[in-house]
């Protein structure tokens, strides 16, 4: 089995804990806010790990990385509008499927060609992603008009975290992290300028700043985890596997609050593991 695999998975599973630890902090304070804040925690990571992945960008590299920034704070932003818009079993299947496909596109444009029991992990990815969010409280009865709303939304979401998951498999393996610190400064200035221009206060209460650093720590480390494992194999399968982050905010749904799962989300959990294991093998 490829390593890359293996690294790749757990990019997921740091992403679906990010996710997790975000939501939680968000209920304790403005979702944006807490994005903005989770910053901080994301470049103390990512100081952290620089001595011990040293490297030499190029000028590209630093601007992939800035791109990479733009896509995040959009795509954060854009994600938050969704989920608020309601409902959730709509909002997040949309962007997470979207988000799915960009990159496999982008891969095979390149000419990366993955084998057919690759490919049927890819196949399955897209019918786990919409069980895993289906929760028993279904779609609440939204109007015609609402639902076309969240899914222009939605979709916006998918497309920007697509080309955050592109821009940043394109930053040279040999570039070490100063283009993920460019990517993090960039989101984090942008949200900043946002709520700085509306005279918004720029910190979280605070009770949510705790699991705010904690998000963006364990956010940064999904990240680096991808950055790593996409120069190890095709980038269709990478986003894949990152695609799938849902599966471990769920389960931590269930062993930290206690959340009983419906009985799609299990389906949904036996499609997302085995796509997984297509992917590994393939």
């Amino acid at each position: 089995m490829n390593p890359a695999f293996l690294i790749g998975a757990l990019s997921s599973v740091l992403f679906g804990a990010g996710d997790f630890v975000g939501g939680v902090a968000a209920k304790r304070g403005p979702a944006p806010l807490v994005t903005a804040f989770s910053g901080l925690g994301a470049l103390a990571v990512l100081l952290v790990g620089m001595p011990f992945t040293r490297g030499t960008p190029m000028a590209h590299d630093l601007w992939w990385g800035a791109a990479a920034g733009v896509c995040g704070a959009l795509g954060a932003t854009l994600i938050y509008q969704s989920l608020a818009l309601g409902p959730v079993v709509v909002a997040s299947p949309v962007f997470c499927v979207i988000g799915l496909v960009v990159p496999v596109l982008f891969g095979l444009l390149i000419g990366e060609r993955p084998s057919a029991v690759a490919w049927i992990g890819v196949a399955l990815a897209p019918f786990s992603l919409p069980l895993l969010s289906w929760s028993a409280q279904g779609s609440g009865g939204y109007s015609r008009e609402h639902l076309r709303r969240t899914l222009l939304v939605a979709t916006s979401a998918g497309l920007v975290v697509g080309w955050f998951l592109i821009c940043v498999a394109r930053i040279g393996g040999q570039a070490g992290l100063m283009p993920l610190v460019v990517a993090r400064l960039v989101a984090m200035a942008l949200i900043t300028a946002w709520f700085a221009a509306r005279r918004r206060p720029l910190l979280p209460p605070a009770a949510a700043r705790p699991g705010a650093l904690g998000a963006g720590a364990l956010d940064s480390a999904a990240n680096v985890a991808y950055w790593f494992a996409v120069h190890g194999g095709p980038i269709a399968l990478m986003a894949t596997l990152v695609s799938l982050a849902p599966a471990t905010t769920i389960v931590l749904g269930r062993a930290v609050l206690g959340e009983r799962w419906s009985m799609p989300q299990r389906y949904g959990m036996g499609l997302a593991f085995a796509a997984i294991v297509c992917i590994s093998l393939g």
